[in-house]
This record gives C-alpha cells, structure tokens and sequence, in this order.
C-alpha cells in the first residue's frame, strides 16, 4: 500500500460552524489559522462542500505549505513563485534519497500520479482564488496549448457533448476558447487501462459466502440462532439490492413494508437522509406530524443525519436518482432476481422479532449487538467491514477490493448481473439510482473472462465463414 504524504510543518482541525454541516476544515500552520484558505472555503461555490472534499483541499494545500516552508528563498519571500514544477516533482519523486536521508525534513514517498493530478487541480483553485480576492501572483498561470492538446480538448469536448441534455446547441465557442490554452505546470496524466476485470464479487463464491459465511455456529430453531441475520441483510441489499455500503445504514426500522403489488415481499426505501419526510405522532398532542428526517432526528432524538456525521457514525450519501420527489425524496430497492424480495423480508421480520433491541435512542434499523455499553446504538460503516471481512474468513477468502471481494464488489455484481440479463441501459440506471447512464459503465463492463469467450465464440464463427468462402473458391476453381 503507498503511503500517504505526513504533515510536517502544518495541522488540520475541524472547526465547529453554525449553518454549515459537520463544521469546516481549518489549516493550522506556525503563524496561526491560513486564512486565505478559510475565506476560500466559505465562497458561494464552495460553501456547501463536504468535510471529505474539504481534507482534500487541505492535504493539497499543507503539501504546498510544507515545501514553500522549506525551499521558500528566507531573502526575498515575496517574489513569484516559479518553481511550482519542482513541487510537482518533488511529490512524483519523493524527498528522501536512496541512503534513506532527507535534508528538506519533509519525508515525503512518491505519489502517485493520480494523487499528484488531485494535488495539484485543489492548488490551481485555491490560487486562482487568491489571485481573484486578493491580487497575488498568479501561480500557475494559463499559455497557449500545442496542436496535439487542442486535438484532445476537443475530442474530450466532443465525447461530453455527446452524453449532455443540451447536446443539440453543440460546443460553445467559450469551451473552444478554453481549450485552446492549458496551465503552465500540468500534473503527469495517468494512462488509461482497459478495465477488462471490473472488482465485482465472484459470483463462484457467493453461494459459499451465503451458505456458510453468515452462519453461526448455533443450531436453535430460531433463524438468529443460526445466521448472522444482520450482516446478511445488508450483503443482500447490495448484492441483490444494488445498494452502496453505506446506503442501508440510512435505513430507519419502519422504512421496510411489505409489498403491497407482491405479499410476502418486502419492498424498501431509501430516504434522502436530510430531506426524506418521516411522519410520527406527537407524544403530547397525538397529532401526526410530517417532517423531514433532519427535523425528526433534531427534535425526537437530538442527533444529526448521518451523512453530516463526523465521528464513527457518520455514514456517506452520494446523490442519486430518486424514485419519488418531493416531499417524500426517497428511492426504491429493486430486487434482482425478483425473489430476493422474499428473502429479506422473512430475514427482516426474524431481525426486529428476534434481534433489534426496544427503546433505542435512535431510530436505525442496524445496531450494535455486541454486548457491552454500546449494545443497541448504531451500527457503523467500519464495524460492518470487519464483520464482513470476518465472513469471508470462514470461507477462506481475503477481502481485496482490486479482486471484487470488498464489500463493493456486491453493487458491481448487481449491475453486472443486469446487463448479461440483457436488462436495457435506461432500466439499469433506474435500479442503481444514476444520474447518468456513463456512470454505470464500469459496472457493466465484460470481465476478462467474458471477453475471451466473445473472441473464441467470434474465432468460431469466422472460421466457419472462412471454410465456406474456401470450399467456394476451391469448386470454381476445380471447376475451371
């Protein structure tokens, strides 16, 4: 695993701040908070980012502090800033020579490309906001291109072009314009790989994983006796589900029902975890209140959603395509195969009956069942990967997620199993909630092994095509 650039001369904080989610990353540097950076944080475009986009920009921008702290001429601070290719070097190589010394101090491992690319798109920002606000130099400025990157601006304009709403106006002469020039310094881009073995769960191995990595050890004749009915309710909302690892742990208790077109089915939503409207009755009045899930969570239980969490129970929300709108704001779990509804609608039932402990101080279907102080509170992203990798060691299997067998890998094979269903692209990107049909493509894409069976079935058939043309060319020719 490549090592991740340390801080040396810097600190990041979170700073409590009222109106903005979770707070706001703050870079603590010798001489005091970096202000310029606050102040960039809290601009109208990037006043609603996340935490998680924030620690980018500051690990961005700490790197870029720590090397000025080090290589800055002490005699003349306030020159222009021309050596911004030595930075980027300097996270391409490395700092620390072959014997294992660093002068700098720094101790900084090579980067990887992709990293160096992130690095230095948050630095551009950041400094072309400067430059804006408070007139500094510029530090990377825009030059003309060369032929050869004009040539690929514009294929990359037209490939985006192709996949927009507003394809019929075409390129803009302002996006012409800008892609005729490219910044100074420039990050090394990263090749592009043929993602010919996607990192879905092998579907070899699933039936084991159900059969035998979920189950205890117990024989009762209650099903928690003999399953671990928790993590196997969330292994099949993602596999059979399509649902992102984080996705379930939005889900309160009452968000399961029985399907009403199908019995005995269980049909799941998933709410926005902010503007999803959860209705309850008041205690006092009696009246039902309808509310969205940031209103009930603060009222009834003081807590927040959990994609503005930022301690260990905080859990992830990328936005997806909502089945229903306002003000309900809540997407449907479309099992596929069909049967899988079924399924976890028995193990569901088993759960609540069985497992899920009364008088919770929070409304979420998945909680601790460790004994102990935290017995009975939320289940968290971190303890469900160890309890999910703990599975795969019954079945002798390492998690790797470059091999499908994360957690992850379960999405990848629900939308893999849609497509050699033969399931069309529009109805696939309903089931997995995507905003964009490009976004499903790497969940849809052949495997190696796939590829190979297309080649050798094409081999076949052009073989059989090229022994006929030949037994018709050999007769002419016998028959000249």
């Amino acid at each position: 695993m490549r090592k991740l650039i340390t801080p040396r001369f810097h600190d990041t904080i979170t700073l409590p701040t009222q109106g903005r989610h979770g707070g706001v990353r703050l870079l603590l540097t010798g001489n005091g908070p970096l202000f310029p950076l606050l102040d960039f944080f809290l601009t109208g475009v990037n006043r609603n980012k996340s935490l998680t986009w924030q620690t980018k920009a500051c690990r961005a921008i700490g790197c870029l502090y720590d090397y000025l702290h080090v290589f800055r001429d002490a005699k003349n601070p306030n020159r222009p800033i021309t050596y911004l290719s030595d930075f980027v070097q300097a996270l391409l190589s490395g700092t620390i020579g072959s014997d294992g010394d660093d002068p700098s101090g720094l101790f900084w491992p090579p980067a990887s490309w992709s990293r160096v690319s992130e690095t230095i798109s948050f630095v551009n920002a950041f400094a072309d906001h400067c430059t804006r606000k408070f007139d500094s130099e510029k530090l990377n400025p825009f030059v003309a291109a060369s032929f050869q990157q004009r040539v690929a601006a514009y294929r990359k304009l037209d490939l985006r072009n192709e996949n927009s709403l507003l394809r019929h106006l075409g390129v803009s002469k302002v996006q012409k314009a800008r892609s005729s020039r490219v910044r100074e310094v420039e990050s090394p881009q990263s090749p592009k790989v043929s993602d010919r073995s996607p990192p879905r769960f092998p579907e070899e191995k699933l039936n084991l994983l159900l059969s035998t990595g979920y189950r205890k050890r117990g024989k009762g004749r209650r099903l928690s006796d003999r399953l671990h009915l928790r993590d196997l309710m969330i292994c099949i909302l993602q596999r059979y589900g399509g649902l992102r690892a984080s996705e379930p742990f939005h889900l309160f208790v009452t968000d399961v029902f029985e399907d009403k077109s199908n019995p005995g089915s269980a049909e799941v939503r998933l709410y926005h975890p902010e503007l999803g409207r959860f209705s309850y009755r008041d205690r006092l009045t009696g009246e039902v209140i309808h509310a969205t899930r940031t209103e009930f969570l603060r009222e009834r239980y003081g807590l927040q959603p959990r994609n503005q969490r930022t301690d260990k129970k905080a859990a992830g929300w990328k936005e997806l395509m909502l089945d229903v709108g306002a003000p309900h704001y809540y997407a449907l779990v479309r099992w596929f195969p069909s049967y899988w509804g079924k399924v976890f609608w028995k193990l569901y039932q088993a759960y609540v009956q069985e497992v899920l402990p009364t008088n919770l101080d929070h409304p979420y279907l998945f909680v601790n069942l460790s004994t102990g102080r935290h017995f009975g509170s939320m289940y968290t992203l971190s303890s469900y990967y160890d309890n999910h990798a703990a599975a795969m060691d019954r079945i002798g299997i390492h998690v790797s997620k470059p091999e499908g067998t994360s957690s992850h890998g379960f999405r990848h094979a629900y939308g893999h199993s849609l497509e050699i269903a033969c399931i069309s692209d529009k109805v696939i990107q309903v089931c997995m909630h995507h905003k964009s049909l490009a976004s499903q493509g790497v969940y849809t894409l052949p495997a190696a092994s796939e590829v190979n069976l297309a080649l050798e079935a094409g081999r076949k058939a052009l073989a059989k095509t090229e022994a006929e043309a030949f037994d018709v060319l050999n007769g002419m020719l016998l028959a000249a």
